[in-house]
């Protein structure tokens, strides 16, 4: 985060040079601030849960390519073991999808869907 400058300030960039953005990291984060700011009834959770949300679902984020076969961009799979394509010239993964990124999100979607309808989310469990 050294080489980022003021961090903070900024939009996360998936194509910076030092630091992989993991864009299924986001999806599922964003489901754990929206259900927590619902079960809390604390308005700052859900509105991180949603800045989130807005930001995945927008490009660059969003594959916006028909012939691309993920919805979500800018996963990380498994970086340790360098499973993740590095295009050319890129010094890290930048454009991936992956199953789990692109479950989260539709996941998260359906969530936000179900409480705009006023419609109880579908679960397994009581």
């Amino acid at each position: 985060m050294a080489h980022l400058g003021d961090w903070r300030a900024a939009a996360a960039d998936p194509f910076n040079p030092h630091e992989p953005v993991d864009s299924s990291a986001a999806a599922i984060a964003a489901q754990g601030l929206l259900r927590l700011g619902r079960r809390l009834s604390d308005d700052r959770y859900w509105q991180a849960g949603l800045k989130v949300c807005d930001t995945l679902f927008t490009e660059p984020y969003l594959s916006s390519d028909a012939h691309h076969q993920g919805l979500i961009l800018h996963a990380v799979y498994h970086r340790p073991n360098g499973w993740d394509t590095v295009p050319s010239g890129a010094k890290g993964p930048v454009g991936e999808s992956c199953m789990w990124g692109d479950y989260h999100a539709r996941e998260v979607a359906l969530y936000l869907l179900r409480e705009i309808q006023g419609k109880p989310y579908l679960k397994f469990w009581v």
